[in-house]
């Protein structure tokens, strides 16, 4: 019988086996290739690590690094395009709201400062000018020792001088770099800018010496102040000088007997301690303009003593006050009954003094008509109210408040124009500190007031606060601050600290008894109730009321006077407004019906018959 065998795989089909299983392991390896080999885990821990790393470091230390390296390669390469400049600029700008403080924000903004200017100088844009000028000042407020502010004063004063016509910011800048930073890399350009400003300002060799002057002094604590100019003003039967120091000094001053031994007081002298005389002042110096003021003499009477004399030719009475940033001494002198403009001035001048200062009051017939009588009385006792002068707070390098694209300077100088407009159609004579976006001097302004014998004066600003909820309108008159909003509002304007405030109302309570407090309290009452009644028909506005504060650019003022803050430019609500003309010109009519209605008490018994 035949044996059967148990039947085998063919040798083909065990082949085509190993070979699947064969193809099967290297899809395998292919398709995992990272799991099965070394170098590929090696792989995959490298590029794990910045994602650990971006999860440990959630806050970039040095943002400013970045931007700063590109724009210093670009100007390198000199191929910076405005796109390119614009990107760096955005870079640099969110770097300083990182890192708004310390080494990364004074970089952050001093380089922001950097690309600004190099924006405008391919622009060629005032705005643009303006925009770096502005951005540099911002960097040197809050950080005025850095290792970079010297070339940030140069870089300022360069553009301050060669475009935006401000010889005065320029030469501010330059004695800065020259006073604080003597040692610095920039001073020999702080000099030549010195030099071109004090040029524009057609003073180039006083402007140069104080500089120089400057130079070498590198005080400390405990150094001499240096007197650097005297400024005196003859303004009719009223003088001003002011005494410019570089810095805060102690003083003293009293009237002198008559050298002739008649009992009259002619002479002032004041002595200024731990001071050396400027290299510029004119140590004797005549004034022969036939005004108050006759001469001025100025000498080191002792090593550490600076005597400054001022001989008036008929003085009644003079006050003597500071200001500070920049610190300054001002007095102020008044005119006795016997005072007649010298002979040498012009027949035509003398003329116009006798036409505008008022005659001593002579005894004469009472006229048939009371009412001419009174109204003659209210003139004579400077009772009427034709003048008005007007100021637009702030203006050029002092730029005041901001807020919501808003600049203060600008806000005042529309209202102002817009009020005076007003005025004038109501019949009153209207004259402005400024028609334009010039820098003044807070003393200057009521000087101006009372060289024009100005009725009135009303002072044109906008309020702000770090709350940007507060809004609302409210009116000061010069006097002692009484609340501490009151303080905050006179710090501010009077760019001094609160803690300034106190020393400042030791001052004035000198002045107030000459002051006319009581008549700036009715101008401020009337103008505040009529502005806020007359808004208050379109607008919903906050009232703040009548406050008393000292304010600098009220010290002074033989007339009236009222500071008007007109809104908050902080607050987004009334900041759109003050940007409306509309707003301004509703406002504006019912301050002017104050006017009116504080004109009509004063003059209330010049109308009876």
């Amino acid at each position: 019988m035949p044996k059967f065998r148990k039947p085998r795989a063919s040798r083909h089909r065990l082949v085509s086996t190993g070979t699947l299983a064969l193809l099967c392991g290297l899809l395998a390896l292919l398709l995992a290739p990272d799991v099965m080999t070394p170098a590929a885990l090696a792989k995959t821990r490298r590029a794990a690590k910045p994602a650990v790393a971006a999860k440990a470091q959630k806050v970039d230390t040095t943002p400013a690094d970045e931007p700063v390296q590109r724009f210093l390669t670009l100007l390198a390469n000199k191929r910076a395009t405005q796109a390119e400049l614009r990107k760096v600029e955005d870079q640099l700008e969110r770097a300083k709201k990182l890192q708004p403080d310390g080494l990364q924000g004074a970089k952050a903004g001093f380089f922001l400062a950097r690309v600004q200017e190099e924006q405008a100088q391919r622009s060629g844009l005032k705005a643009d000018w303006f925009k770096a000028a502005e951005s540099f000042g911002e960097y040197l407020k809050q950080f005025p020792k850095h290792v970079l502010a010297a070339d940030a004063h140069v870089r300022r004063g360069t553009i301050r001088l060669t475009q935006l016509s401000n010889a005065e910011g320029a030469q501010d800048d330059a004695q800065a770099v020259l006073r604080d930073f003597p040692r610095s890399s920039r001073v020999n350009a702080a000099r030549k800018l010195a030099r071109l400003a004090g040029k524009a300002l057609g003073s180039g060799k006083a402007a140069e010496a104080r500089a120089e002057a400057a130079a070498e002094r590198s005080r400390g604590p405990g150094d001499k102040a240096l007197l650097m100019d005297i400024r005196p003003k003859n303004q009719g039967a009223s003088s001003r000088v002011v005494l410019d120091l570089d810095q805060q000094v102690r003083f003293k001053y009293q009237l002198l007997e008559s050298s002739s031994g008649k009992d009259e007081h002619n002479r002032v002298y004041m002595d200024l301690l731990r001071t050396q005389i400027g290299p510029t002042i004119v140590e004797d110096t005549h004034l022969g303009d036939g005004g108050l003021l006759k001469s001025i003499r100025a000498s080191q009477r002792e090593a550490d003593t600076v005597r400054v004399v001022f001989d008036f030719a008929d003085l009644k009475d003079y006050k003597v006050q500071t200001l500070d940033n920049p610190f300054r001494i001002v007095l102020d002198a008044y005119a006795g009954p016997n005072f007649k403009p010298n002979a040498k001035e012009s027949p035509k001048e003398s003329h116009k003094a006798a036409a505008k200062e008022p005659q001593a009051p002579t005894f004469t017939e009472p006229s048939p008509s009371r009412k001419r009588m009174a109204a003659d009385l209210v003139e004579q006792l400077g009772l009427s109210v034709r003048t008005i002068m007007i100021d637009a707070g702030h203006g050029g390098k002092d730029p005041g408040a901001r807020g919501y694209g808003l600049v203060e300077k600008d806000v005042n100088l529309r209202m102002a124009l817009i009020l005076g407009k007003i005025l004038k159609s109501r019949g009153f004579n209207v004259i402005y500190t400024r028609t334009s976006d010039v820098f003044l001097a807070l003393e200057e302004r009521t000087a101006m007031a009372n060289a024009k014998k100005a009725d009135l004066f009303l002072s044109v600003h906008c309020n702000a606060h770090t709350d940007p909820a507060m809004s609302g309108l409210e009116t000061y008159s010069l006097n002692l601050a009484r609340t501490p909003d009151a303080v905050r509002v006179a710090a501010r304007e009077n760019s001094v600290s609160d803690k300034n405030i106190s020393d400042l109302q030791m001052i004035l309570t000198d002045l107030m008894l000459t002051s006319k407090i009581k008549e700036s309290v009715d101008l401020a009452h009337g103008v505040h109730r009529r502005g806020l009644a007359n808004v208050r028909r379109v607008w919903t506005v906050a009232d703040h009321g009548n406050r008393e504060a000292p304010f600098y650019v009220l010290m002074g003022a033989k007339m009236p006077s009222a500071l008007l803050e007109i809104g908050y430019i902080t607050n987004k609500t009334e900041a759109a407004r003050l940007n409306n003309d509309a707003y301004l010109r509703t406002l504006s009519r019912g301050i002017a019906d104050g006017v009116k209605a504080y004109k009509d008490q004063i003059e209330r018994y010049a109308s009876k018959k």
